[in-house]
């Protein structure tokens, strides 16, 4: 008899003897360690936008020294034995985005070395020697200190990324992470609507956002973000997470929903569970305080997504036409009373397009790109885009800038092509593996709906404003990547799991 045989006959038996079955201290001790792990890491998901989206260095430091330490846990088997395990089919995928880590880093690396070749730096860094009888010997960064920071705020997004791929690799606790999400969203944005009651949206803790004139005691909301645009983008993202839910709670119920016997109206009424009427609720939130920061940007981006959203959701699971003109009908309601309530910031910002003042933003594309020319391969370093965009300033932008308002753009200024490509790719390899485990899957799809939404919205707000380089998102996006390629390739215990429970289906 083999051991597989016996250890079967020895749980048998003492199922049938009734004693309980005895627990391995070691094992439990193990497992109690491993949940630990999972709720310190789910603790920083849920912190990370609270300290101002996490953009200060006393705010993502900290978080860093703790992702180290649960990597470190997660490595010894803590988190999940079979967390780091590689499935076949994902080897190929998993290797071009080690290759691409790889490359980014040592672009960062290089940039900070003396090793590196002579960039378009050099000439400032002689200007400085001139000036100041002594300089830091010439590297490619303008700023050695802000591309090292900057180059590790990427490695954590890295390290959530590959953490959130070894613990969430089970549906139940993949779910946590989307609890943990909407939690945190709750707290923001409950946050932003005590602030905006209290001092009129003005102030995050004591950091006053006014800057400039203004005519009235009332600022846009944002949160616990200092930016209004940021915290749009933050909350388009929380409703995403919402929506994804709350069309697989609808899903669930599709039983009792169909039968032969009930109407439309019986229908609706029983698919209205507890869950479905929170999540909902949990919608409209984050649509209305998304609309109060009166970010058009992120407004049309989550238009964008929701939509992709719902067509993943409901792929192949429309039962009429009817449905599909019913839901459409539903949405644009809510839609139009939601506008109509909250919207009047947004329709504002919205008619002040044709003044040209606010045309800055084509101007500052403009000056990025003429500066990314003039050190086209190795960039001006990670984190420098301040330095060097104050030489290429145009006279059309009066006050001081310090973002490109557009990540890719910022990118190739301060990587080059070196590592823009490498950078871009970091994120648009997970982002097409969510994609195509949400086209597959039937089962759990919401989390891979969910883990396509979110980053996406966080990524196409990017490409014209800066969201993705404020950590909390930039973070939040990597674990919902990591949760998802996990999801696609259903490794390891989900798949045993399944396979056990189909054998014993067949004993039965």
């Amino acid at each position: 008899m083999s051991s597989r045989s016996r250890r079967r006959h020895s749980r048998s038996r003492t199922a049938e003897s009734g004693e309980a079955p005895r627990t391995n201290p070691l094992e439990l001790s193990s497992r109690v360690a491993g949940w630990l792990v999972l709720a310190v890491f789910l603790g920083v998901i849920f912190v990370s936008p609270l300290p101002l989206g996490a953009n200060r260095d006393w705010a993502w430091a900290p978080i860093l020294m703790v992702l180290g330490a649960v990597g470190i846990l997660c490595a010894l088997g803590l988190g999940d034995v079979a967390g780091f395990r590689v499935e076949e089919d994902e080897r190929w995928p998993l290797l071009a985005l080690v290759v691409c880590f790889l490359l980014f880093t040592f672009v960062g690396l290089l940039q900070m070395s003396t090793y590196a070749p002579a960039t378009g730096s050099s000439p400032f860094y002689a200007r400085a020697a001139t000036l100041l009888g002594q300089a830091h010997a010439a590297v490619p960064s303008l700023s050695v200190d802000a591309t090292r920071n900057t180059l590790l705020r990427c490695l954590a997004c890295v390290l959530i990324f590959v953490i959130s791929r070894a613990l969430f690799r089970e549906p139940a606790r993949a779910r946590l992470l989307v609890i943990a999400f909407l939690l945190s969203a709750v707290a923001v944005v409950a946050y932003g609507l005590l602030q905006q009651s209290s001092t009129g949206g003005c102030y995050v803790g004591s950091l006053l956002k006014k800057q400039g004139e203004y005519t009235n005691d009332r600022c846009l909301m944002s949160g616990t973000f200092a930016n209004s645009n940021t915290f749009g983008c933050f909350a388009g993202m929380a409703l995403a997470a919402a929506l994804a839910w709350m069309f697989q709670q609808k899903r669930r119920s599709r039983s009792a929903l169909h039968r032969d016997d009930a109407n439309d109206g019986d229908r609706f009424f029983r698919g209205l569970d507890g869950s479905v009427v929170i999540l909902a609720a949990l919608a409209l939130l984050f649509v209305g305080t998304q609309l109060f920061s009166s970010s058009r940007a992120a407004f049309a981006v989550t238009v964008a997504m929701v939509i992709a959203l719902l067509y993943l959701s409901m792929r192949g699971r429309w039962r009429s036409r009817g449905q599909v003109a019913r839901a459409v009908m539903i949405g644009s309601v809510i839609g139009v009373l939601v506008l109509a309530i909250a919207g009047g910031a947004m329709l504002h910002k919205v008619s002040l397009l044709s003044d040209s003042s606010n045309f800055n933003r084509a101007y500052i594309w403009e000056a990025s790109l003429r500066a990314a020319q003039a050190s086209p391969w190795l960039g001006w370093g990670l984190g420098t885009f301040p330095e060097i965009f104050a030489a290429y300033q145009p006279d059309a932008i009066v006050q001081a800038n310090d973002k490109a308002h557009s990540t890719p753009i910022e990118l190739y200024v301060e990587t080059g092509v070196l590592g823009t490509v490498p950078g871009l790719l970091m994120f648009l390899i997970p982002w097409w593996v969510c994609l195509r485990g949400a086209l597959k899957r039937q089962r759990q799809r919401h989390l891979l709906v969910a883990a396509f939404a979110v980053p996406g919205i966080a990524a196409l707000h990017s490409a014209v404003d800066f969201s993705l380089q404020i950590p909390a998102i930039a973070f939040m996006s990597a674990a919902f990547l990591g949760m998802g390629w996990a999801q696609t390739y259903q490794r390891g215990a989900s798949r045993t799991g399944m396979q056990r429970e189909a054998f014993t289906v067949r004993e039965g």
